[in-house]
């Protein structure tokens, strides 16, 4: 049976990664990695682990770097803190931009077996440990939507980041490496549009997308009874997109949402994250 591992072992991967890296070996290093997770994949056991708030985050070594800083203690505390204060039974969570499911398994335990649960991932190699993560901890309130988040259904050219996070509609300098996919699209109108909607808690996280988005669940927020947004703003990736914060910011306040920014971020200052509420 292979070793699931966590912990010291994430360090002492990421030390080595380093170390190929300064001797020259990145690319032969990234190529042993790749290698090594097509076994993985093909048994459909992730091999890295992290804890989080009593769950187990599993992924496949192109994640080391995130179930690192997840295993550390410091992935956004704060963050978390208010997405689980948002959380109660019964309630609906999109999850847009799963990644590897973190957020999933939060609302999963949280909402219970009276809540429901989508997890958004566009990205085929993180929804492979989405589906992993959410079987492991016999998620049955979750369904999984392997597509890109917009404002309509269809279909789209994607960026996948060979890095794991930063997929995105449009390739940004500096984030790649990518590899262009063509996806189906979706929006969050489209996925809830059977779904009775009493509390409705959002995490929109989709890289520059989140105009499009919002444009997509206008239906939605408009019959829940209360709505909680987790917004990321990042202008850099906004302005790649054709858009920028103070349009994004215009389609909140024609919403009814009232935003805060979380901690001690500031719209202006770089990627800030809001909350977005309508009680």
């Amino acid at each position: 049976m292979l070793a699931v591992l966590g912990g010291r072992a994430l360090s002492t991967l990421g030390t080595g990664a380093r170390w190929a890296r300064g001797a020259g070996l990145g690319r032969l290093m990234q190529a042993g990695r790749d290698a090594a997770d097509a076994v993985f994949l093909r048994l459909g056991r992730p091999p890295l682990r992290a804890d989080v708030g009593g769950l187990t985050v599993r992924g496949y070594l192109r994640h080391r770097s995130f179930l690192a800083h997840l295993a550390s203690g410091t992935y956004e505390p704060e963050y978390r803190r208010l997405f689980e204060r948002e959380l109660r039974p019964g309630a609906t969570v999109v999850d847009a931009g799963a990644h590897i499911g973190t957020y999933t398994l939060l609302a999963c335990r949280a909402v219970g077996p009276s809540g429901y649960v989508v997890a958004i991932e566009p990205d085929p190699y993180n929804v492979r440990a989405l589906e992993q993560n959410v079987r492991r901890e016999g998620c049955a309130n979750v369904r999984i939507v392997p597509k890109a988040l917009a404002d309509a259904p269809g279909t789209a050219r994607f960026q996948q980041s060979l890095g794991t996070i930063s997929s995105s509609f449009e390739a940004r300098e500096g984030r790649g490496p990518f590899r262009e996919l063509e996806l189906e699209v979706t929006s969050v109108d489209t996925e809830l549009a059977a779904i009775d909607v009493d509390a409705l808690v959002v995490k929109l996280d989709v890289e520059g997308a989140e105009p499009r988005a919002l444009a997509g669940m206008t239906e939605t927020i408009a019959r829940a009874a209360s709505v909680a947004l987790f917004l990321e703003v990042n202008p850099s990736a906004l302005a790649v997109s054709g858009s920028d914060e103070a349009s994004l910011l215009a389609q909140v306040d024609a919403l009814g949402l009232e935003p805060t920014p979380i901690g001690d971020e500031r719209v202006g200052s770089g990627p800030t994250n809001l909350l977005c509420v309508r009680r």
